[in-house]
C-alpha cells in the first residue's frame, strides 16, 4: 500500500512529461513549414538581385555585341589579372543564379514532404543560415502542419522512449550491483 502512495508522484510526474514532451515535438515540427516559407522567400530574392545582376552582364556583353558567356570568356582570357578576378566573379555569379534559380523553381513546384526533401537536397547553407538567424515562429494550420505536428509527435516520443527505457536499464543495472 505504502509503495503505491510512493509511486503514485512518480506516474503522475512521467505522464505529464510524457504529454510535454509529445506537445514539444508537435510545437517544433509544426514550424518546418513557417521556415521552408521563409526560406524560399529569401531564396527568391536572392535570386532576383542575381537577376538583376546578370542582366547588367547582358547588356554590357550586348553592347559589344557579345553573349553574356563570350564577354565573361573575354574577362578570364584578359592578361589584365583585374579583368580576371571580375570574370571569375562574374562567372561565380552566374553559377549560382543557375544553381539556386533551379532550387526555387523545384522548391516553389514541390508539395507536402516531398518540399521537405526537395529542400533537404537543394539547401544553399548560407541562405539557410540566414534564414534561419532570422527566423519567425508561425503556425498555420493546414493539413501540412498537421502531418508535420504528428511527425513530431511520433520522432518526439520514440525518443523519450528511448531515453526512458535506457535511463530505466541502467537504474536496474545499478540497482542488482548493490
Amino acid at each position: 500500500m505504502i509503495s503505491r502512495i510512493l509511486k503514485f508522484p512518480a506516474l503522475f510526474f512521467e505522464s505529464i512529461l510524457d504529454r510535454a514532451v509529445s506537445v514539444t515535438g508537435a510545437l517544433i515540427f509544426m514550424q518546418i513549414p513557417a521556415f521552408l516559407v521563409q526560406y524560399q522567400q529569401r531564396l527568391g530574392g536572392h535570386v532576383d538581385e542575381l537577376s538583376r545582376l546578370i542582366k547588367k552582364y547582358a547588356i554590357a556583353a550586348a553592347e559589344n555585341g557579345r553573349t553574356v558567356e563570350e564577354y565573361i570568356g573575354l574577362h578570364l582570357k584578359s592578361e589584365v589579372k583585374e579583368f580576371i578576378s571580375t570574370g571569375k566573379i562574374m562567372s561565380e555569379n552566374l553559377e549560382k543564379f543557375n544553381d539556386i534559380s533551379e532550387a526555387l523553381k523545384n522548391l516553389s513546384q514541390s508539395k507536402g514532404i516531398i518540399k521537405l526533401y526537395v529542400f533537404i537536397r537543394d539547401v544553399e547553407y548560407d541562405i539557410f543560415k540566414a534564414a534561419l538567424k532570422n527566423f519567425v515562429p508561425g503556425i498555420s494550420f493546414n493539413y501540412e502542419t498537421i502531418f508535420y505536428a504528428i511527425a513530431g509527435i511520433i520522432f518526439f516520443m520514440i525518443l523519450y522512449f528511448i531515453i526512458k527505457k535506457s535511463l530505466l536499464l541502467v537504474l536496474n543495472k545499478i540497482k542488482f550491483k548493490k
